[in-house]
């Protein structure tokens, strides 16, 4: 295996951990605000950041509208 062939797992490796603890972190807090946890985890399987950026944006701009 060359090095170049290391290195490409290397960043398939990280990627798959920061999408991971990413739909981690977004699901755990959907939960806790009592949003729709499964589907905001799974969303945050699909992309890095803008998963993210997407979720904070919708979550709180949902929560500081007044009744």
């Amino acid at each position: 295996m060359s090095n170049t062939e290391r290195l490409v797992w290397w960043a398939y490796a990280l990627i798959a951990v920061l999408l991971l603890a990413q739909a981690l972190w977004i699901f755990q807090d959907a939960r806790k605000r009592g949003e729709n946890a499964w589907l905001w985890g799974l969303l945050g399987l699909l992309n890095i950041p803008s998963s993210l950026l997407v979720y904070l944006l919708v979550t709180r701009r949902k929560k500081n509208k007044p009744n």
